[in-house]
């Protein structure tokens, strides 16, 4: 094999390693067990919305609440 073929397929397997952590780290919480929040900013840093998803997986969101992305997840009590 050669020295940039080599490479190549360093270089792959290392983003496969990359996609696989951010698909775990954004991941929906787990019916039943957790709810999720996530808040959604302008470019000043102001807080203009953000939702729930709840433990039943209903969801609610305030303001211009945006794709639910970097959800930060809670147990449910």
């Amino acid at each position: 094999m050669s020295r940039f073929r080599k490479r190549g397929v360093v270089a792959l397997l290392a983003l496969a390693a990359m996609l696989a952590a951010g698909a775990t780290l954004a991941r929906w919480p787990v019916l039943g067990e957790e709810w999720a929040e996530w808040t959604r900013y302008d470019g000043s840093g102001n807080a203009i919305g953000g939702g729930r998803i709840e433990c039943d997986g209903s969801i609610q969101t305030w303001g211009d609440a945006g794709d639910p992305i970097r959800l930060q997840l809670h147990r449910c009590n």
